[in-house]
């Protein structure tokens, strides 16, 4: 049997990397020692570093497999670049790695923004912040980019998947698109889209305006279509192209909401600041109305207590006067569960100093001090 030679095992040890600090313990027992690498404490066998020939030191070996795994997972500058912009974000300077953010622009809304690779490549995720909606964009640039998109909004900005009240600079109708639907579409306006005549589109124009069609479509915007007037059950028969225009229903003895013409009412005048709309409405004295209108965060700016029959002629007065310069109106059928959206007007068509005139002028009109 060989005799065991320490001096010659330690001199073994240290050419693998090693310092023993102790004497030889034994081929199968932790030898302490100093790392010649990292000057780490080891405690490796003399079997396992010598005769099986594996590393005297646990640190340097976890250092030189996350190295290895790291190598294995890097992503190359071009394979990360093509990943991005598949995306729609065009790198702005050299891939920075996977853990860091990496400056890009936006190919769909020209922003510059940061973008995490990981996120994009294996999470799945857009690029861009502000595209998605989890950034809002400034008011003023989110309406200078719907001016340039043709559409004027005519309430401020309700975010970027959230309908935003406007009107169609080409036909100059209501229409409502989300900014990000707008981004998208080829045709922003549904009525320039020439998709606001066909059945089931018509029906639902003719419903948001109050009017329950009793009748199918006939076919054409210019030919009358019996309907029935939702706020006084009365038949009328417009043509779809004047609901498309926003004109009033033919129904000059409509007794809203229960109103009783023999009996005392107000003329009232409410705004809307968040819808940005104005309108016009009648009540008797002792009636809920204004309260009702009140709870859903309309103001009142004006009142007037009149006669009944002339309240209820006041009212049409300023609602025809509306007509004639072609008003949009100021809110959806959803945005009134309490009725009432077809008094309405825009504040950006008519500011709340004119919708005062309107009221003054009707007030006169209808109790015969002006003709």
């Amino acid at each position: 049997m060989a005799r065991i030679d320490p001096i010659a095992r330690a001199q073994a040890m240290r050419e693998r990397g090693t310092d023993p600090q102790v004497p030889y313990p034994g081929a199968d027992k932790p030898w302490a020692g100093i790392c010649q690498t990292c000057q780490q404490e080891t405690r490796s066998s003399y079997t396992s570093v010598v005769t099986n020939g594996q590393g005297a030191c646990f640190h340097c070996g976890q250092r030189k497999s996350s190295q290895a795994a790291a190598e294995k997972r890097r992503v190359s500058s071009e394979v990360a670049e093509g990943v991005v912009r598949a995306v729609g974000a065009e790198p702005l300077e050299p891939f920075p790695g996977t853990h860091a953010v990496w400056r890009c622009r936006c190919q769909a809304c020209g922003r510059e923004i940061d973008v995490w690779y990981s996120s994009v490549a294996y999470a799945g995720n857009g690029a861009c912040l502000y595209c998605s909606g989890t950034m809002r964009i400034p008011d003023e640039e989110a309406r200078a980019e719907m001016l340039a998109l043709g559409l004027e909004p005519l309430v401020a900005y309700p975010g970027l998947n959230s309908k935003w009240r406007s009107r169609c600079l080409n036909c100059k109708k209501t229409v409502d698109p989300t900014l990000s639907n707008a981004r998208k579409t080829k045709s922003k306006c549904r009525y320039c889209a020439q998709r606001a005549t066909d059945p089931e589109t018509a029906v639902s124009i003719m419903e948001d305006a109050g009017l329950r069609p009793l009748e199918p479509f006939p076919g054409s915007v210019t030919a009358p279509w019996p309907a029935e007037h939702e706020a006084c059950g009365k038949r009328v028969e417009p043509t779809l192209d004047k609901v498309i225009q926003r004109r009033r229903a033919p129904c000059q003895h409509c007794a809203r909401f229960g109103f009783k013409p023999d009996q005392p009412g107000y003329l009232y005048l409410l705004v809307h600041e968040e819808f940005g709309a104005g309108k016009i409405g009648i009540c008797n004295e002792n009636g809920e109305r204004i309260r009702a209108h009140e709870r859903k965060s309309w103001t009142l700016v004006h009142q007037q207590l009149l006669p009944g029959a002339l309240a209820l002629g006041a009212e049409q007065l300023v609602l025809d006067r509306w007509a004639r310069l072609d008003l949009a109106y100021g809110v959806a059928k959803s945005d009134m569960p309490q009725r009432g959206w077809t008094e309405t007007v825009a504040l950006i068509d008519r500011d709340e100093e004119r919708l005062r005139q309107d009221f003054v002028w009707a007030v006169a009109v209808a109790s015969g001090q002006l003709t």
